[in-house]
């Protein structure tokens, strides 16, 4: 009666905190007490990132934005060079020395020569030079974009992992508890070892589990250090997300998302930027078929001769007016034809990245559909469910009711249920930035 009494005890102290919880907010609040402290001690020496304050610091330090920030300098360089005019260009004529001794005069000479554009060529150089400018700003605008999106989903991940690390150290707290119970059964006689080796061969699959999350959550947080591109914030300062997945549902209108990602996508406006850019190339194609002119102005002196080349003194001044002949332009206008085929490649291009942009507002829409259905079937009673069928097979197995292969197989189930839902949570967060980045809008914080 003694053992008897003892084993329900010890049944009863396993079966009583078997109602499960699944915070969000507390990455390690179910692992084993020494794992705990090490994660929570390690966490606490590293920097803590809500989502918000990651983005910010990615979007001042991540490197191939900083390339992209570069270009946009190297267009507004080209504007500068667009607004050059001609260079002036100086003739000296050094004088020139009798070595003869006959009396030939010394003499020398000087010009001023000044090219003068026609057509308001430096103007338009200008102004295409501006447009490409608009262009390449957009192209930046396009890279934060998929850069803040990029981030968020490492943000995600890294949120997921530590639910997924919790939900795995949960499971192994539980199959603890049944080796314990077995132990005890065991030493009293009530069950076989078999039992006991079983139990303890499921606790010890599960702390493998346990070892390989630890690893992906490492490897996730590397993921988030990488966008932030200093080597510190691979090792010292990696930092950890805060926050969590259990965001609300959303609900759009799939064809106001549409329109709107039509108006502000900054690859859609980048393309309209560049048909006006092209229209601006091809004015000034035509200009640069404009003769230019050349003014000149010289000056040359001649000293007195003596002998046979006597002469007086000569001061002389002249003036030139040059026009240049672009025959081979004229005929050849390849300069133009390139800058129409560049504009009609450029409609061509803005057609498809609009189509493109549809395509992708109404696949992630779908895709977004589909993750919240997936998250409301976990939400309305699965998880309940998998509770329900655990404590009853534990109930069951406390009285002799149900095998321990029952109890391993209800607990399994339970833990694949919570996992599946943390993979839930993930993959609807994901469809959530998906498609906020598609349809060029940003609300989201986790």
């Amino acid at each position: 009666m003694k053992t008897i009494y003892r084993v329900a005890v010890l049944c009863f102290s396993f079966i009583a905190p078997s109602k499960l919880v699944f915070p969000q907010t507390t990455p390690q609040a179910a692992a084993s007490p020494a794992t705990q402290t090490a994660a929570s001690a390690a966490d606490d020496r590293r920097p803590h990132f809500s989502l918000n304050d990651y983005l910010n610091e990615v979007l001042r330090s991540n490197l191939d934005l900083s390339v992209q920030r570069a270009t946009i300098a190297l267009s507004q360089a080209a504007v500068t060079s667009a607004a050059v005019t001609p260079d002036w260009s100086v003739d000296i004529g050094f004088p020139t020395v009798d070595l003869s001794g006959q009396g030939n005069p010394i003499n020398f000479s000087t010009g001023l020569n000044v090219p003068i554009e026609l057509g308001g060529k430096r103007g338009h150089r200008v102004r295409a030079a501006k447009a490409d400018l608009a262009t390449t700003n957009s192209d930046y605008e396009d890279a934060v974009r998929q850069l803040r999106a990029t981030a968020t989903d490492a943000f995600i991940d890294a949120l997921s992992a530590r639910n997924i690390l919790q939900s795995k150290n949960k499971s192994l707290s539980q199959f603890d508890r049944i080796v314990s119970v077995n132990e005890e059964r065991t030493r009293v006689g009530d069950i076989g070892e078999i039992e006991l080796v079983q139990s303890r061969l499921e606790r010890d699959q599960f702390k493998a589990d346990v070892i390989t999350a630890q690893a992906d959550v490492l490897s996730a947080d590397l993921a988030l250090g990488q966008q932030l591109g200093k080597t510190e914030r691979l090792t010292s300062q990696l930092p950890v997300p805060e926050g969590t997945l259990e965001v609300p549902i959303r609900t759009f209108d799939v064809d106001q998302l549409v329109a709107g990602a039509l108006e502000r996508r900054p690859d859609v406006i980048s393309k309209q930027r560049a048909i006006k850019a092209a229209d601006l190339r091809i004015e000034l194609a035509n200009v640069n078929l404009i003769p230019d002119l050349s003014v000149g102005g010289s000056y040359s002196h001649t000293a007195a001769g003596t002998g046979g080349f006597v002469q007086p003194a000569d001061n002389t001044l002249g003036a030139s007016l040059s026009v240049n002949l672009p025959f081979s332009r004229w005929k050849n206008k390849g300069e133009v034809e390139t800058a129409r085929a560049t504009r009609t490649q450029t409609e061509l291009q803005l057609r498809a990245v609009q189509l493109q942009a549809e395509r992708e507002v109404r696949e992630a829409y779908s895709r977004y559909q589909a993750a919240v259905q997936r998250l409301q079937l976990y939400r309305g009673g699965m998880l309940k469910d998998a509770d329900r069928v655990l404590e009853a097979r534990l109930y069951a197995y406390q009285r002799g009711g149900a095998t321990l292969l029952e109890v391993i197989d209800a607990q399994r189930t339970s833990a694949e249920v919570y996992l599946a839902y943390s993979q839930a949570l993930a993959d609807h967060a994901h469809a959530l930035i998906a498609l906020e980045l598609s349809a060029a809008m940003w609300d989201v914080s986790f």
